[in-house]
């Protein structure tokens, strides 16, 4: 684990420079001996005093998919027990997590094909839960978004793969950002879904319900080239702008490392805040004073990090 650890600081030499940690993320015993982590989300349960994370794939006990909630204190300490969601039997592929009204989150899986090309039911879940102060988490409702049609019977999103990594919430309205597919042009798409909580909580998604609500295109240089990042993530800043993290999609040219974005307002230009050489940013978050966005990072199966960027 050492080693592993040394490696990855080193990749994270370019943070360091610009005068932001990469802090490592340790594992407790009990965590590590039980769960593989693939962190893919994170957001702030002021329910709990704690980030909230979720992570694509899950395994405890030899058991895939368990559908948890990973809890991490506001210094960095990851909680030793999972938080098991009642009311769901699996959760496969989580790729998001957002507070929603208070003590509520939505939670939110990819809705695309695992690496066989199939895509089960576990996949396919926008999910509303609540937070107790027993720090217990309940389901509430459930959507299958993949199902989505808008007036024309068209999908919203278009041609090409459904890939959702990102979500956030505001005003009622859930926000939903795609790692895929892009416009044709290279812009990465948001949709919008109004009044969420009635509308997961009926578990019917009716037509026209989810909208594009902005394109924009997240390009970055890399090795000569313009590469066009998706979305793996949201989050809304106190007067409505968000900032957005990117990833080059599955299949698609190499980027080189992620970025954090800001996007001021929908379908505007997006304002390139950092670049993450050789790292790939899965999850954005407020920290709870608002003064720094966390970010969690993807490490393929090594000690996860995160970072805090001054905004």
């Amino acid at each position: 684990m050492a080693k592993n650890l040394a490696k990855l600081l080193a990749v994270c030499a370019g943070l360091l420079a610009s005068a932001l940690l990469a802090l490592p993320m340790p594992l407790p015993h009990e965590l590590s001996e039980r769960t593989d982590l693939q962190l893919s989300g994170v957001a702030w349960s002021p329910a709990w005093s704690r980030y909230l994370l979720v992570s694509g794939e899950v395994t405890e006990a030899g058991s895939k998919h368990e559908p948890v909630l990973l809890t991490l204190s506001e210094s960095g300490q990851l909680d030793s027990k999972p938080i098991r969601i009642e009311g769901i039997a699996e959760l496969n592929d989580a790729q998001s997590v957002t507070p929603g009204p208070p003590g509520t989150v939505f939670l939110c899986t990819s809705h695309s094909a695992n690496k066989t090309g199939h895509l089960p039911e576990g996949r396919r879940r926008l999910l509303f839960v609540a937070l107790s102060s027993e720090r217990t988490a309940k389901l509430l409702g459930q959507l299958d978004l993949s199902v989505a049609r808008d007036a024309q019977g068209q999908p919203p999103w278009g041609a090409g793969t459904l890939d959702i990594e990102g979500a956030a919430f505001r005003e009622g309205a859930l926000y939903l950002g795609l790692k895929s597919p892009l416009g044709t042009d290279g812009s990465a798409t948001i949709l919008r879904l109004p009044d969420a909580v009635a509308v997961v909580q009926s578990g019917v998604l009716q037509r026209d319900a989810l909208s594009v609500w902005s394109r924009t295109r997240l390009c970055v240089p890399h090795d000569g080239s313009s590469i066009c990042e998706g979305i793996s993530d949201l989050a809304f800043l106190p007067d409505g702008s968000l900032l957005v993290t990117g990833n080059a999609p599955k299949g698609m040219p190499a980027d080189g490392g992620g970025s954090l974005w800001k996007l001021s307002a929908p379908s505007t230009p997006a304002t390139l805040l950092k670049r993450f050489e050789g790292l790939k940013p899965e999850g954005v978050a407020l920290a709870p004073d608002h003064t720094a966005a966390v970010v969690v990072f993807d490490t393929d199966g090594r000690p996860p990090i995160w970072i805090q960027c001054p905004l």
